[in-house]
Formats: C-alpha cells, structure tokens, sequence
C-alpha cells in the first residue's frame, strides 16, 4: 500500500530552514499523520459510519511503519468509536517520526528527497529532505489532478494545506486558488475528507493548547 497523500505532503512541506518542519514541529507533524490516516479512509481501511462511528479493518495489509499508529488507534477505538476518539492518535510524536522514517525511506529510493543529518540541542536527527525538482512536481500534480478529479489523494491534500492555512503557498496564483476551491467543492468525495479535516483539526488544536499550558 502506498500512502500518496502522506508522501506529497511530506514533499510539499518538508525543509529544514532554522528547524525541520516534520521533525520538530507539532503541528505540522499532527497533519502529516492525518495525511496518513487519509489514505487509509480512500483505501477504506478506516470507514466513517452512521453516528460518526469509526471502523478499521484489521485485516488490512499495512506497511511495517504504521504498527505504532494502528497499536494507539486500536486502543483509541476500543474506548470509543466515535471520530474524535480515532483522530486522538495523529498528535503522537512516535506516529509521526515512525512514518516519517518509513516513508523518507521510500522517497529516497526513488531520488525524491536527500537525506541530511540535522543537529539540535538534544541529538542529531536524519531529515529527508525534498529535491527542488520533487517539490515542483508535486505542485504540478496537485494543480492538475484536482483539475481533472482524478486523484483522491490530491482531494486530500488539498483539504490539509487548505485548513492549515498553506494553500497560499503552494499554489501561489491566486486566481488558480479559487479555480481549484470551486472544483473540490463540486465533489462528492471532498465532503467526507473536509469533514474528517475539520474534526482533526479541532483534535490538534486542542492538544496544542493543552501542551501550551504544560510547558508555561
């Protein structure tokens, strides 16, 4: 299985600049697993019914490096089924560094990304960082597949940088911004993606309000 929104993602978002984004950075972290957790929604491995009850399949045949998310989201539905429960997973730092690593892995196979060492306070952390040429593609793809629906995933994507406030900057025309919401709003997949959006962003800012309040 391929998890394509969480891969554009990390390709859209991921530098280094004073600090990684995806390494050290909460909530660009939080919506990197949401990106992930997409993917299992369009695969309908996650299963959003009636009442927002929340189903996961099990069965389903996953990559190796999301055993820490179906360990915390098997433990979350077994509490409650209901969305809020399911989405409490994506602000789990070990989920995070857990995909990160195994979808860098893949990207630098195929000359996606570079991997560079980053050194903080604490230790030194492997970053996979975006070729120039992977961010632009990735753009180009985004543009392209909404125009076209063809792809979920850049339903998905979509939905991501539009709730974190990042569509700005990956489409740059502003013209081409509006051209792209009409499109997305026409679509009978996005309900259920903006929906599950929304309700994971509540999730995220919630935690980061209570981290907030621990660390001052």
């Amino acid at each position: 299985m391929v998890l394509t929104t969480a891969e554009k993602y990390l390709l859209l978002t991921e530098r280094i600049g004073k600090k990684p984004m995806l390494r050290t950075r909460f909530t660009s972290q939080s919506y990197f697993v949401l990106a992930a957790f997409l993917d299992l929604v369009a695969e309908h491995t996650i299963q959003l019914k009636e009442g927002n009850q929340v189903i996961f399949d099990k069965t389903a045949k996953l990559p190796d490096y999301l055993s820490v998310f179906v360990k915390q989201l098997t433990e979350a539905l077994t509490q409650d089924r209901d969305l809020e429960s399911a989405l409490k997973p994506l602000t789990s730092w070990d989920i995070a560094n857990q995909i990160y690593d195994g979808i860098g892995n893949g990207l630098l196979a195929s000359g996606q990304v570079e991997r560079v060492i980053f050194q903080n306070n604490l230790k030194p952390h492997v970053i996979y960082e975006p070729t120039e040429q992977a961010r632009v593609a990735t753009r180009t793809w985004l543009v392209d597949s909404i125009s076209t629906n063809s792809n979920v995933a850049a339903l998905n994507l979509f939905a991501i940088l539009r709730q974190m406030d990042g569509l700005k900057w990956v489409v740059t025309d502003e013209q081409t911004r509006t051209d792209l919401d009409k499109k997305v709003t026409r679509n009978s997949d996005f309900r259920l993606i903006q929906k599950i959006t929304e309700a994971a962003a509540e999730v995220i800012t919630q935690k980061r309000f209570w981290l907030d309040s621990w660390l001052s």
